[in-house]
């Protein structure tokens, strides 16, 4: 296929620029083109960060806010992942609620103007929201901030680097994505392997929880093995699976360090569909006897 100027046209490529004449079709044409190439990336980075259940979350965050176009929605899960609730200062005014001083805006589309600011619930302060108490992300006790540090800092020994982000919304505590192309998992490479990001905005007792489930994806090799051979490549589980043995790692750990979660809710509800048998409680005690440890590896 050729394009009117003559130029070879290869599938997923962005269309050349199209002359001021051309037809209005073909304007049409590459403006479908743009947007999809714009959107497929945001779905394919929420499939490397979530895996299998990030498709279905990404349809869930689009149904959730119907006071805003699907544009608009769009606009907010690539401003603020994980969203709960957005929308102006007057609106939340209506409900008592009021934007904080150092608030981050969501940019949005105006209709018939530029943009509009509105702001997600975790940058707002009042009474809470309808169901808001009840939020299986948090934790609750008393976190000691040395032990959080070591934790990470033993964590960049085995090649995961942890960054704490502030453009999560509520929704999302965190996310553990391999850095190494799928080809080279087994080789050592210069840098990290693996980057799980934390939600900034949760109080420490939270943003542990959220670690050690994130560790212990990695740590039980569902984001692939070790180079060293620590651990194996078990990316081939099913979304249940990996799902119950992070979150029982994270159990693990957690209640060991006096901080109290909503895992065994999230455990049962995943183990609903899951094939036991291939749930290794090996690998959990393994990943949390790792974490727990916060000793650094031996090096070669």
């Amino acid at each position: 296929m050729q394009t009117d100027q003559g130029q070879p046209y290869l599938p997923g490529l962005p269309l050349p620029v199209p002359a001021k004449d051309a037809p209005q079709t073909e304007k049409r044409l590459q403006h479908f083109e743009d947007c999809q190439a714009a959107i497929d990336k945001l779905l394919k980075s929420s499939l490397q960060d979530r895996g299998p259940s990030g498709f279905m979350d990404f349809l869930l965050f689009a149904r959730r806010f119907t006071n805003l176009s699907v544009y608009n929605v769009m606009l907010v899960n690539i401003q603020r992942p994980g969203a709960l609730a957005a929308g102006s200062e007057r609106e939340w005014d209506e409900v008592g609620r009021a934007v904080n001083a150092d608030a981050v805006p969501i940019v949005i589309l105006q209709p018939f103007g530029p943009v509009r600011f509105i702001f997600e619930v975790g940058d707002t302060s009042g009474p809470p929201l309808p169901g808001e108490d009840y939020n299986p992300l948090h934790a609750k006790g008393v976190m000691n901030l040395t032990t959080y540090r070591r934790t990470i800092d033993a964590a960049y020994e085995y090649g995961i680097a942890v960054d704490e982000v502030d453009n999560y919304g509520s929704g999302r505590a965190g996310t553990a994505t391999s850095l190494v192309p799928r080809k080279m998992v087994n080789k050592k490479l210069e840098g990290p392997s693996w980057r799980i990001k934390l939600n900034s905005r949760d109080d420490l007792p939270s943003r542990f929880s959220t670690l050690t489930h994130e560790l212990g994806h990695i740590y039980c090799g569902h984001l692939g093995g070790d180079h060293r051979g620590r651990w194996p490549d078990r990316r081939g589980l099913g979304h249940a699976q990996v799902e119950v043995e992070a979150e029982a790692t994270a159990w693990i750990v957690c209640q060991r360090a006096g901080i109290e979660t909503m895992s065994e809710d999230y455990i049962l509800e995943h183990a609903k569909g899951c094939d036991l048998s291939s749930v290794s409680v090996y690998a959990i005690f393994e990943a949390a006897n790792r974490i727990e440890s916060r000793t650094t590896p031996q090096k070669k």
